[in-house]
């Protein structure tokens, strides 16, 4: 009888031994809810950080303006007139010739209408710069901004005021 109640009790779990079977042990559970919190928290301190902080740190790696510092307005492209191309002889003693295309930006349509007169005069400036350089000078990308600055100060002078000429641009260049 003894068997029975023992074989009755195992059947429906409640033995002697079964006792620490019945209520399963919770491991970890105050872990996995620390590291709830931890990364929310990581993720909340995240999201206010960037909210009042981002646009400085994204200025600050990214090379954009800050916003505590003055913005730069920008400017309003003004009108482009582009020269026919300029085919000249590389100077030097160099056989080589070069083709290059220019846009001039000016100030408004105004000075566009008066660009559009002295066209000549502004090739001639063009081609007395250009005729000097080399074609190492040419060729190198590194000269091409002190060429672009050269040629504008060429070409402001032509202008009743140094404001109306606002950039020189290369449009293309060959070099043969």
């Amino acid at each position: 009888m003894a068997d029975e109640v023992k074989d009755k009790g195992a059947a429906e779990g409640t033995g002697e031994g079964d006792q620490g079977e019945q209520t399963p042990k919770k491991k970890g559970g105050k872990l996995k809810l620390f590291l709830i919190l931890f990364a929310a928290i990581v993720v909340g301190g995240g999201a206010v950080g960037y909210f009042f902080f981002g646009k400085q740190v994204a200025a600050h790696y990214f090379g954009g303006p800050a916003q505590g510092h003055e913005k730069k307005k920008k400017e309003a492209m003004g009108p482009i007139i582009s020269l026919e191309p300029f085919i000249f002889n590389v100077g030097g003693d160099s056989p080589r010739y070069a083709k290059i295309a220019l846009g001039v930006e000016l100030k408004d349509a105004k000075t566009m209408e008066e660009a559009k007169k002295m066209v000549p005069a502004m090739r001639d400036r063009v081609l007395s710069v250009l005729g000097t350089k080399g074609p190492d000078v040419l060729m190198d990308i590194k000269n091409r901004d002190s060429l672009k600055q050269e040629l504008f100060g060429s070409l402001k002078d032509l202008f009743k005021e140094s404001t109306e000429l606002k950039s020189v641009y290369i449009t293309d260049i060959i070099i043969q």
